[in-house]
């Protein structure tokens, strides 16, 4: 029997994804804000540089999951790459949030365009799929997999929350770039406890580490794509991670420009959040009686109530939180659950092919979270330009707030629907207790 991981290398792991949200979250939340209203960008640019320079990441994601899979070193696979890219993601978040005022508009365009798409396609990638693929090196067992999402994403809540109250005020006191320098600093912490205190455990056998680094890459993306969970839970993290990133792009401008007070964005944040803080701790159990994919049926059955609730009470604040808890409380399955099946996709391709290809299939997550979070921003660049949103009007328009109206409540509905009827196909708790025990069998 597998030894359980301590609790403190639990907590351990579980702040890296602090660290990595104090980096992502900053940016999904506020950079568009930066650049349309203190750098001057139109929102139709800054839509377009986020969904290429994603595109990009997206695919880079797949390239850095070959890397990881090769790599070997005294810290493990995953690891080592959590420690070198540290430092640059607090330092990219600082260059994100310090356009240069002397550039011409061009030369805003083009510093955003490329120091977005570094951090975004390079830094970010490198520490974010290898710390998602921690988890399946750190242990086999499906249940310590499960806490371990549900305490991450706990903490990842946390997070979300804290940027989300504070950092206007912050930017108000100190300035956009004393900001994501702030930020930057606990990131870059909060990551490097990850690196020293969690360990690797769950490595592959000689003979299949050496298969898996002479192995051609090609061969290595045929037998990806041989599973065809991974097809199915790539489409599923872009769908939510689109409909995440518009929720968490247009959230400021909804409580600024619909409900009448920038000041309620925490509060807005807070219904969203704090069922999904809650949910998290409790979702082992959940799990346990309703297991993985039924739970996240269901929860993209409450997420379309709840925009469902905001389509038709849109300028009510009352209906905005009656809806925002229901979107937290249908996204718990999506958050912890879903991480914790990439697991179970990981061990269905080592029982499929006879190779397991932890970093590669790992980048279904970064990849999906990539490209959504990239279509996300773009489509909030673009629904505003559609609305002809100006970022000098102290008012916005009626056509303006009906755009965002549509952003915050008609979009999301879409996504949601469209992901209910994708995971229907992709019910691997049905087989996955067989493939656990042959998986044992194969390794006495």
């Amino acid at each position: 029997m597998e030894k359980k991981i301590p609790f403190y290398e639990k907590i351990a792991f579980a702040v890296g994804d602090g660290g990595c949200n104090f980096i992502w979250t900053t940016i999904g939340s506020f950079l568009t804000l930066y650049y349309t209203d203190s750098v001057g960008i139109s929102a139709a640019v800054i839509g377009t540089i986020m969904l290429l320079s994603r595109i990009v990441d997206g695919f880079s994601d797949l390239g850095m999951g070959v890397i990881i899979d090769r790599t070997h070193t005294r810290w493990g696979k995953a690891r080592p790459w959590i420690l070198w890219s540290a430092v640059p993601m607090g330092v990219g978040l600082i260059l994100l949030f310090s356009v240069p005022g002397s550039l011409s508009n061009s030369g805003k365009v083009a510093y955003a365009a490329i120091s977005y798409t570094i951090m975004a396609a390079v830094i970010y990638t490198a520490c974010n799929l290898s710390y998602n693929t921690l988890l399946s090196l750190e242990t086999t067992d499906p249940k310590e997999r499960v806490t371990m999402s549900s305490l991450r994403f706990f903490c990842t809540m946390g997070v979300v929350l804290l940027i989300n109250y504070n950092t206007m005020k912050i930017v108000h006191k100190f300035g956009w770039s004393k900001m994501a320098a702030i930020y930057g600093l606990i990131a870059v912490v909060l990551l490097l406890i990850t690196f020293f205190v969690t360990k690797e455990r769950n490595s592959l056998e000689k003979e299949e580490s050496k298969k898996t680094k002479e192995g051609s890459v090609t061969h290595s993306f045929k037998i990806l794509f041989k599973n065809k969970y991974f097809v199915l839970i790539t489409f599923i993290f872009i769908i939510n991670y689109t409909a995440l990133g518009v929720n968490n792009g247009i959230r400021i401008y909804f409580a600024r420009d619909v409900l009448g007070s920038a000041a309620l964005m925490g509060t807005l944040t807070l219904c969203f959040i704090l069922p999904k803080m809650i949910g998290n701790l409790l979702y082992p159990q959940i799990s346990k009686y309703l297991g993985k994919w039924k739970s996240l049926v269901i929860g993209y059955i409450l997420e379309m109530l709840g925009v469902g609730i905001m389509m038709i009470m849109p300028v009510s604040l009352q209906g905005t939180v009656a809806g925002l808890i229901l979107l937290g409380v249908g996204g718990i399955p999506h958050t912890a659950g879903l991480f914790a099946m990439v697991v179970d996709i990981i061990d269905y391709g080592e029982w499929k092919t006879g190779e397991r290809m932890d970093g590669l299939t790992y980048s279904a997550t970064s990849f999906g979270m990539k490209v959504g979070a990239g279509l996300g921003a773009a489509i909030v660049g673009w629904g505003l330009a559609w609305g002809n949103y100006n970022g000098a009007l102290k008012v916005q328009t009626a056509e303006t707030v009906s755009a965002i109206k549509m952003l915050f409540t008609v979009v999301p509905f879409v996504l949601f629907a469209a992901g209910l009827i994708i995971i229907m196909f992709a019910n691997i708790d049905k087989i996955y207790p067989q493939i656990s025990k042959d998986l044992a069998e194969r390794k006495r």
